[in-house]
């Protein structure tokens, strides 16, 4: 298989992520690591991140270092890209939106991003992988 060239400038970077809503945010919660499911804007070059109701302590979340991850992969092809960000994670204080997102419970936990860094890369089919799916016959149906 030939050599591919797997990363993403900066700018790519920022075009894919736009054009995606929906990623996972790794923190760290009682000193132990946690990814959740976030849906997200990008608004210009600072994420806003909804983590639902999932009752997170504020302390985990402001002011913070973070870990934010999105990505499209083609379930056939197996290709696609993945962008990371790290960077600091900010409760916004004064919102002149409503957070509620339909749940009977209290608002939604909403935090920004502040990037530090961004990074990203084209994925593509692990040989190995792609020999070890071979070799294990085909998948039942979903």
């Amino acid at each position: 298989m030939a050599a591919h060239d797997n990363a993403l400038s900066e700018q790519e970077c920022w075009e894919l992520l736009a054009s995606a809503s929906v990623g996972r945010l790794a923190l760290s919660v009682r000193a132990l690591p946690v990814i959740l499911p976030a849906q997200y804007f990008l608004d210009g070059r600072r994420l806003v991140v909804c983590l639902g109701h999932h009752g997170l302590p504020e302390r985990a979340l402001d002011e913070t270092v973070v870990a934010f991850a999105a990505d499209s992969i083609d379930p056939v092809t197996r290709m696609g890209w993945l962008v990371q960000v790290q960077g600091r994670s900010v409760i916004p204080r004064g919102l002149r939106i409503d957070t509620d997102c339909g749940w009977p419970a209290s608002q939604a936990q909403v935090v920004q991003i502040e990037p530090g860094r961004i990074s990203g890369q084209r994925m593509y089919p692990c040989p190995f992988i792609e020999t070890l799916l071979a070799a294990s016959g085909p998948s039942p149906p979903a």
